[in-house]
């Protein structure tokens, strides 16, 4: 299996409103020896604006940003070929679940390419974050864990790595944070197989699923929200999101559940502690085999025969587990419809006929783009096509359409109010408070100061 280990640096947060500037990547065979890298830089999108907190972050320079030699769009296509050219292959990132996918994702989806392109045909993800969590709990010792001034454990990849004796020179900039991501993860695999192979079983959603309906009792970690690791078992998929499964936390008897009125269930998810915990099996859960427990795990005291007697009784009971589904489906209130076309990514696939328009958008020069545009069934494809002509080549527009876009590119950075993208306005109050607080190199943030002026005369 091919390993594509890699890291985005972007403009701001925002998965869908932020960019990314730089992806960097060392592709590995299956036993995590390098054999390529690519390191890809691009501009500006001309709707967004980099913030400059994320500029004193990464280092990065307004002029190098303009000076890359590769628009977004082409970019994202060229990452798109490196994917499909070492395809199936497993991502992996560090805390890229989280963050850098959804950046991926976002990427794919305003330049018309394959959304899910990183964990369909045959292709999966991996987070050494994830990774990192479950060595911590399920092979302690091997990490030297950092602790902050109140003595909580810190995974921050640029205090972990270093920690660790692995180079981390300049965090923050991809190909540096890509290099101490693969260390890490041989760090792990070579100390800790077990734990590794737990976690590699996880990357496909598949697996996930079979885990969880195979294993009569399994240890389940999560540590991104102050939860710790328990024994569990399982209870149900949520049936309108297969993906997410609900687990039963042994620790807990289950008599006392097991008969709940249903209309008592959703506060019952609530409780805590919680009896009661959602895995995302799309998303590498960590779940190991109970073989694997140890003090670390809330339950690991219990008998293993009390253990497995309460699994059996919530697999077994008639109508517990759709009580429980049926609250975890119904707990957040129904969805809105976002006026944005950027928060509208997860409103259904493309139809057939669209898809065969995407792929024949991509062949055709872009004379003839705006036309394969307008053939769009789905709405969102059809602003985001026309948005990414006027990006690439605004000359083959009609007058209309480029007047069009370009007023909504000023109303964009002018606009007042809390706006989901950043604007001109509160681009300068971030710049403001970065001075205040004494953060960032101060030459970098006059160029930044530099950068946002000439906006501001552009186009105020």
């Amino acid at each position: 299996m091919t390993f594509i280990f890699y890291d985005t640096e972007t403009t701001g947060l925002s998965a869908g409103f932020d960019q990314i500037l730089q992806f960097a990547a060392i592709i590995t065979d299956d036993d995590l020896n390098p054999v390529e890298e690519v390191n890809l830089r691009c501009r500006l999108l001309p709707h967004v604006i980099a913030s400059p907190g994320a500029l004193a972050i990464t280092g990065v320079r307004p002029a190098d940003i303009a000076g890359a030699n590769l628009s977004h769009y082409e970019m994202i296509r060229d990452i798109r070929a490196l994917v499909e050219r070492h395809a199936p292959v497993v991502m992996v990132g560090y805390n890229s679940i989280s963050y850098d996918e959804n950046m991926l994702r976002q990427a794919f989806y305003q330049t018309l390419n394959p959304i899910y392109l990183t964990n369909t045909g045959g292709n999966t993800r991996m987070d050494v974050l994830n990774l990192a969590h479950a060595a911590s709990e399920y092979a302690p010792g091997l990490l030297s864990i950092p602790t902050n001034a109140r003595g909580r454990s810190v995974f921050k990849l640029d205090q972990l790595a270093p920690a660790n004796g692995l180079m981390h020179e300049d965090a923050h900039e991809a190909m540096s944070d890509t290099q101490a991501t693969l260390d890490l993860a041989r760090m792990i695999r070579n100390g800790a197989p077990e734990v590794w192979e737990a976690l590699y079983a996880a990357r496909s959603k598949p697996s996930a699923l079979a885990f969880m309906e195979r294993e009569e009792v399994f240890c389940a970690t999560n540590m991104r929200f102050g939860q710790s690791s328990i024994l569990a078992t399982r209870i149900g998929a949520n049936p309108e999101n297969p993906s997410e499964v609900a687990v039963f936390d042994l620790t807990h008897d289950p008599a006392h559940y097991l008969d709940i009125a249903r209309g008592d269930m959703p506060s019952l998810l609530r409780t805590t502690p919680r009896p009661i915990r959602t895995v995302k099996a799309n998303q590498q859960p960590i779940l190991v085999p109970y073989g694997l427990s140890n003090d670390h795990v809330a339950g690991n005291d219990l008998p293993e025969d009390l253990l497995r007697e309460r699994a059996a009784q919530v697999r077994a009971h008639p109508n517990f587990e759709e009580k429980v589904v049926h609250a975890v489906a119904n707990r957040y209130p129904p969805w809105e419809q976002s006026p944005h076309v950027e928060a509208r990514i997860y409103e259904g696939f493309p139809s057939r006929a669209d898809e065969n328009l995407m792929v024949d958008f991509h062949r055709r020069p872009w004379e003839e783009r705006i036309a394969i545009v307008d053939q769009f069934q789905d709405e969102r494809l059809r602003a985001l096509g026309e948005r990414l002509v006027w990006a690439e080549r605004p000359d083959v527009l009609s007058e209309e359409a480029s007047q069009r876009l370009d007023a909504w590119q000023r109303n964009r950075f002018l606009a007042g109010g809390d706006t989901p993208w950043l604007t001109i306005g509160r681009a300068f109050d971030e710049l403001a408070e970065l001075r205040t607080t004494g953060r960032g190199d101060a030459d970098l943030l006059g160029e930044v100061e530099g950068y946002l002026r000439q906006l501001s005369t552009e186009f105020s």
